[in-house]
């Protein structure tokens, strides 16, 4: 009797192990279908602050390359080249590289202009300069609280079930 016994058993696996198997891989499937969107959401929005930092950067290089005086000009060119000052001025322009994620680049200078919300399409950033142009406490929008030379760059990035608003400043 034991030899039978034993002689199936080394033929193949159970039903229930198998059973065992499938559920453990079932689990760890619906653990990756999970997770890989939020990996995802979070990469495009660490490249989109480090694209926004980069343009932050160039509105900084080009007020100090300039006397203070703030950019009237932002443009977002071909291969991901952000132009900081209008050409043919006279005055030195600045320049940053950003990735593929950012969709198109604004500008808005003192009180005059909208500023953009979490509605426009992810990779959208803006230039703002003046009084307006001051992140609040927790780096999600505007405080208006600046001087005159004040500047910073909001962006819309992915959020869990909607785009999200958020600001870097100087």
């Amino acid at each position: 009797m034991l030899k039978t016994v034993q002689k199936r058993k080394s033929e193949g696996f159970t039903i229930i192990e198998v059973l065992i198997v499938l559920a453990i891989a079932g689990l760890i499937m619906v653990i990756v279908f999970l997770a890989v969107p939020a990996l995802h959401r979070s990469a495009t929005n660490n490249e989109l602050n480090t694209d926004a930092n980069n343009v932050l950067t160039a509105v900084g290089n080009y007020a100090s390359n300039n006397g203070g005086t703030l950019p009237t000009a932002v443009t977002l060119g071909s291969g991901g080249d952000v132009t900081v000052g209008a050409s043919g001025t006279g005055i030195n322009q600045s320049n940053a590289k950003v990735g593929s994620s950012v969709s198109a680049v604004t500008l808005i200078t003192g009180t005059s202009g909208t500023p953009i919300t979490n509605a426009q399409p992810v990779g959208t950033i803006q230039v703002v300069t003046g009084t307006n142009a001051v992140c609040n406490s927790d780096g999600t929008g505007l405080s208006g609280t600046g001087s005159g030379r004040s500047y910073a760059v909001l962006y819309v990035g992915e959020g869990q079930n909607s785009n999200i608003l958020k600001c870097v400043g100087a």
